[in-house]
């Protein structure tokens, strides 16, 4: 048996969070909370993006963007789509004030890296500075590629898979990768 078994989040069956809007969020939050959420520590959080998160992304943008500016975030998040053995995950930060900015730099030039029971490391790195938001507490995008041993070893449930956050003042943040999660990602890479 392997992780694949559930359906591919990237694929077009997958329902979109279409319904009412009180719907849609409710869904969203749990599909974040359940299936695409790792935590790091008290104050930060990472966010594998998949078909879903993006679509509620695109429905948040609808509501409050204006102008020429929304075709070009449109394409942005097209690009956050997982595949071809890699995934997009966006670092955020619940701290606040003078901690979450001494935080935010340790984070920001830190290192994320997914490391394997079986001894596979993968580095995520970060991507050009495309979307800051202090407000919401968005702190990098990075993105994981996985080789096709790193796959092999993504789909069978006998591996654990951890998370780490290397920061820069020298502090390292370890958690596990909850079963679900590695499912959701393991249907994403293929």
């Amino acid at each position: 048996m392997t992780r694949t078994n559930s359906p591919r989040l990237s694929s077009p069956a997958v329902p979109a969070l279409r319904a009412t809007k009180s719907q849609s969020v409710e869904a969203a939050h749990r599909h974040l909370a359940d299936r695409r959420r790792v935590t790091l520590g008290a104050n930060l959080s990472v966010v594998f993006e998949d078909r879903q998160t993006v679509w509620f992304r695109v429905q948040e943008l609808s509501r409050c963007a204006r102008g020429s500016d929304v075709q070009r975030e449109l394409n942005w998040y097209e690009r956050l789509m997982p595949g071809h053995g890699r995934v997009r995950a966006a670092v955020w930060l619940t701290a606040r004030g003078r901690t979450g900015g001494e935080l935010r730099a340790a984070v920001c030039d830190g290192r994320l890296v997914l490391s394997s029971s079986a001894g596979h490391q993968v580095v995520g790195e970060y991507l050009s500075q495309r979307v800051t938001d202090r407000l919401i507490g968005l702190v990098r995008w990075v993105e994981f590629r996985f080789t096709a041993t790193d796959i092999n070893a993504l789909h069978d449930p006998a591996v654990e898979w951890q998370l780490s956050l290397e920061t820069t003042i020298g502090e390292v943040l370890t958690t596990n990768v909850d079963e679900s999660v590695l499912e959701s990602l393991s249907a994403d890479v293929g």
